[in-house]
């Protein structure tokens, strides 16, 4: 049998405060850094994109210095896999705790 499947979904991404995915942990906790081992990513939800996408959303991310994206209901960011849905507990306070935003949007340290 020869197959092509193909995934296939339309988003309108937009930049979510100024959050930094770090691989290490770090020595204190800042608001806007989210430790890559306590983000939660939905790899059942990874869309590829092609490498034009993967630019275009990179670009996206340095402009607004974020590494996170949302439609206005899930966060995204970009992973090996592609397109990849995330969750972490900072990123559903900064949309719920207006202190919190600012914090995150200033860069301040708690």
């Amino acid at each position: 049998m020869k197959i092509t499947l193909t995934k296939k979904q339309k988003y309108f991404l937009e930049p979510y405060g100024k959050f930094a995915a770090k691989f290490d942990m770090p020595k204190r906790d800042t608001p806007n850094i989210l430790y890559v081992g306590s983000i939660s990513m939905n790899h059942d939800t990874a869309m590829p994109v092609t490498e034009a996408q993967e630019e275009r959303i990179i670009d996206l991310m340095k402009k607004f210095k974020t590494d996170v994206l949302t439609d206005g209901r899930d966060f995204y960011t970009i992973t090996g896999s592609g397109l990849t849905e995330i969750n972490h507990e900072k990123l559903r306070k900064y949309k719920n705790d207006l202190a919190f935003k600012e914090l995150v949007d200033n860069g301040h340290s708690f």
